[in-house]
């Protein structure tokens, strides 16, 4: 696959991407809109989002539109308000704006101990990470079921779906109880989207992006555990930008199971299940070694958080002493 990058034509199209008030998203955005597809930024925050649009037509110019129908606009949706995003189906539906690209780049990471995080901080896991990609992607398909409803399922046009995951799905650790769960929900989502929607011309692909630089990373430092920057060890993040290409890029080479950086992909070799590969006799080669290595390499990390609590339990003690 990595010869052809014939799978990712958005000339002349139209993507609808959710998330897209910064970060990835926003960035997906742009470089779509420079290849001459329509695009509709979807967000919570009105005045993000006019950011954003006002950013990406600044950036592209007048190299996107000088030839094109293509244009930019945004949507107000809390996506993770289900009845919302119905409202927000209809009305494009009502437009006739069917988008042939669905990129759900949606996320909120808070990394914290278990026992530190809020319910509220819980809800909003689940809610942001995986309720807003559901909701997004079964409204959306209702809505062209209802509009298509004399169409058989081999008969609708091609239609992708971009699911975002992360690397942490894969191999989740402490401190990341608020946000891994509900990544590897989309994981699995995935899968089964790709069987359901499979007979109705929908391609769907899932990211498993590693660290990159955004407002949401830079909040992330804030509050994570040091147990799990001591596990994670050092990582440089990669510009959001970069990220956005190379996610294209595979995109574009046909890959479904699409990995940001090369520790992403060899932990997606812990748990290749039934997930699309990417360079799969390599990963296959990979896990079997895992299965030799990775009760070992747990153990390490589980000694790891067993010293960590045992040193903040004697730092407790020290303080009730000094107090």
């Amino acid at each position: 696959m990595w010869w052809s990058k014939s799978h990712l034509k958005p000339a002349g199209k139209t993507a609808l991407i959710l998330g897209a008030s910064q970060g990835v998203g926003a960035d997906i955005a742009l470089r779509l809109y420079e290849q001459e597809c329509s695009v509709i930024l979807v967000a919570r925050t009105e005045s993000k989002l006019k950011q954003q649009v006002a950013r990406i037509v600044q950036r592209a110019g007048e190299k996107a539109n000088s030839k094109s129908e293509s244009s930019i606009e945004y949507y107000v949706c809390d996506a993770a308000d289900y009845e919302l995003t119905v409202v927000m189906w209809s009305k494009l539906m009502e437009r006739d704006v069917d988008p042939d690209f669905v990129f759900c780049c949606a996320g909120s990471s808070i990394p914290k101990l278990f026992g530190d995080l809020t319910g509220k901080e819980l809800s909003n896991g689940m809610n942001i990470n995986y309720n807003t990609a559901i909701n997004t992607v079964h409204a959306g398909h209702k809505a062209v079921l209802a509009k298509y409803e004399k169409l058989k399922p081999e008969q609708h046009k091609k239609r992708h779906l971009v699911l975002f995951s992360s690397t942490v799905a894969s191999y989740p650790f402490i401190g990341y109880a608020q946000y891994a769960p509900s990544k590897a929900a989309i994981t699995s989502l995935s899968i089964i989207l790709r069987q359901e929607l499979g007979p109705f011309n929908y391609r769907v692909s899932c990211v498993f992006p590693g660290n990159f630089e955004s407002e949401g990373y830079a909040e992330e430092q804030l509050t994570k555990p040091e147990i799990t920057k001591t596990i994670e060890g050092p990582s440089k993040p990669i510009l959001s930008l970069e990220c956005c290409d190379m996610v294209l890029d595979k995109l574009s080479k046909g890959y479904d199971s699409v990995y940001t950086d090369f520790i992403g992909w060899v932990l997606a070799s812990l748990v290749l299940g039934v997930n699309p590969r990417y360079w799969g006799f390599f990963q296959v080669l990979v896990s079997l070694i895992f299965l030799i290595v990775a009760p070992v390499a747990n153990y390490v990390v589980y000694l790891d958080v067993k010293k960590f609590y045992a040193g903040k339990k004697d730092s407790t003690r020290e303080q009730t002493k000094t107090n």
